[in-house]
């Protein structure tokens, strides 16, 4: 999702929605670069790819069983969606040279926040859970 070629700059590629996740779709070729990105849109880009990682580890550990009609799962789902949205208005908007909306910025951050908490403690309790029960 990110690399960084230059402390003043972030290149920013286009997230990846749940199915391309699920089925192995590879990345989108398609980035844009931001100069002197603000602290709040590395943190947001870093939350979600991470979280992407993190998504596509238990997609991985899971295979076949990877179930998403489960409360969790979807909770999952729900949590990475918000924070891929927000990605992608970050991304739409750099792309279009628009200028990202404050109110945005002031409603979605605490949200996206929020989102990346919860999908945080569910991935990893499912991927513990899931390990425990390929040991055993």
């Amino acid at each position: 999702m990110t690399t960084s070629s230059d402390f003043n700059m972030l290149r920013l590629e286009a997230s990846r929605d749940l199915l391309q996740i699920t089925d192995g779709t590879p990345r989108p070729e398609q980035a844009v670069e931001i100069a002197n990105p603000a602290v709040w849109i590395r943190s947001l880009v870093n939350q979600q790819r991470q979280a992407e990682n993190d998504l596509q580890r238990l997609t991985e550990l899971c295979g076949d069983a990877y179930d998403r009609t489960d409360r969790r799962t979807r909770e999952i789902e729900q949590a990475y969606q918000t924070l891929a949205e927000g990605t992608r208005y970050v991304y739409d908007r750099v792309n279009a040279n628009e200028k990202i909306a404050e109110e945005w910025v002031r409603s979605e951050l605490s949200k996206a926040a929020n989102a990346y908490q919860s999908l945080t403690r569910n991935i990893w309790q499912a991927i513990i859970e899931r390990t425990n029960e390929a040991n055993e």
